[in-house]
Order: structure tokens, then sequence, then C-alpha cells
């Protein structure tokens, strides 16, 4: 099936992150004032917001179903998620430093969308699992809460950046703190998100398959993830760890994340999720 204009909004979302990317690389060159720089990356990632959602309302309005049924269609909403975290949580926050690393992962994704191979992105037939309401209910928080993570993941690796130099002076701490503030606030905005999409994927499993719980390895590896952000929950919120192994362990979390969302299908771990397979 033709879905006309569809990939003309990816392609131009796209273009626009590529000219968003190069438009930092001067930002930082020339050191432009925070407000002119602010300026530049909402209007940057509000387009490519706004790209991607075409993209994906033309492809709903064309196959006539909410559009995230295939690791295709995925990709871009995770992608979205992330530009619009991004774009509403700097309108009162200085995360402008943050824009840089977040539009490379936003280019990865999207390329990594653009190139896969027909079998995930054509227009098929759902297979009976995938038609259910669940799905617009169960998919969506949870691809949004793994662009909370990665957030959470990029200023952990500032942070233990910084922390590695040993400097003292009174900026670099500064620095710190806010890693360890920015850190702690995705992680607190994208756990309640995956406690909901695990939640009510369970309730889906248990309408489509009898059972709340499959012991399925997505399944699995989604409760493990779980656990390793409520473990830096508690550690944070009770001071039993240092900055730098919550840290790490919000970096395992996001290893932990990948592998649920894409190292399942991407290294044929088999289990009942098999229909995202590249």
């Amino acid at each position: 099936m033709k879905l006309v204009g569809e990939f003309t909004s990816l392609n131009t979302a796209i273009v626009i992150s590529l000219i968003a990317f190069w438009l930092q690389a001067i930002l930082l060159f020339f050191k432009f004032e925070q407000k002119k720089q602010k300026i530049i990356n909402q209007i940057s990632f509000g387009l490519i917001s706004l790209g991607i959602f075409v993209s994906l309302s033309i492809r709903g309005v064309n196959l006539e179903r909410f559009p995230i049924a295939n690791l295709y269609e995925s990709l871009l909403l995770t992608t979205l998620g992330i530009a619009v975290i991004f774009f509403i949580l700097n309108l009162r926050n200085n995360l402008d430093f943050l824009a840089w690393p977040i539009l490379i992962c936003i280019l990865g994704l999207l390329m990594s969308a653009a190139w896969l191979p027909s079998s995930q992105k054509d227009a098929i037939p759902l297979i009976p699992a995938l038609r259910s309401y669940w799905r617009a209910i169960h998919v969506p928080p949870l691809l949004f809460s793994y662009g909370f993570f990665l957030l959470a993941s990029i200023v952990s690796i500032f942070q233990l950046i910084e922390s590695n130099r040993q400097s003292s002076s009174p900026e670099a701490l500064k620095r710190i703190k806010i890693y360890q503030d920015l850190q702690y606030r995705f992680i607190v905005f994208g756990f309640p998100l995956l406690t909901f999409g695990i939640v009510t994927g369970a309730l889906w499993a248990n309408k489509s398959w009898g059972n709340l719980w499959q012991w399925d390895p997505k399944e699995n590896l989604a409760l493990v993830t779980w656990f390793c952000y409520l473990a830096f929950i508690h550690l944070k919120t009770t001071n039993k760890a240092s900055a730098n192994k919550l840290s790490y362990i919000v970096l395992g979390g996001l290893f932990a994340t990948y592998m649920t969302y894409l190292g399942i299908n991407q290294f044929n771990l088999g289990g009942l999720h098999t229909y995202g397979q590249i």
C-alpha cells in the first residue's frame, strides 16, 4: 500500500535533524548567547516533532488504525517522544547542553527507521494478537519511558566524565549537581510510564493469551529493567550509593531497556513478541 506523503514527512524530519545538528556545531563554535541558542533549539525540535507527527498521522489515516504495529512505527513514535520531551522540558529549564547528543540519537533512530527492510515498513494486515485497543494503551507509555531513560543516561555519562576529571572548582561541582538532579527527574518521570506499560501489557496478555504473565523473554527483561530503575530510586532517595554508582545503574538500566525493546528480536531470543523481528 502506498502511503502518500508519509515518507516525504519522514525525510523532512531527517533533513531538519541534520540541519539542527550542524546548527549545534555552529552554536558551540561561535558561543551564541543562551537566549538565541534556546530559540534555535526550540524551533529545531518543534519542527522535528511536527515532521514525525505528520508522518505517523498520514500513516494512521491511510491504514485506518493507530500507527504502532511494527518496528518502523515504534521507532518513529520513540523518536517523537524524545523530541517532544526535550521540547517541553527545555521551555522552563536550561537543557540546551543536551541538544547535540539528543540530536545524534534522533538522527540514528530516524535513519534506522528509514533503512529498515520492507518487512518492517510495509503496510500489511495486523496479526491477531495486535488487533486490540490495548495496543494504543500499552505501547506509547513504554516508548516514552524509553525516551526519559535515554535522557537520564546522557546526563549520567556527563556526570561520570565530570567526576573523573576530579575537579573541585565551584563550576564543576555545580555541573555535577545539575546532572544528578536531571538524572533523578528523568527517571522519576519515566518510571511510572514503564510501570503503566508493564501493567497494561499484563492485562493485554491476559485477554489475548489467557495469562497475566507468560515468562516470555521480553516480559522478563522488562521486569529486569523495572527493577533496575526501582533500585536507582531506592538508592537515590536513601543516599545509599555514590553518584557514580547511581550513574552506572542508570546505564545498566538503559542496556536492559535496549535488550527489552530491540535486543530480544535482534538476537533471535524467541518468545511471543517476535513480530518486531528484523
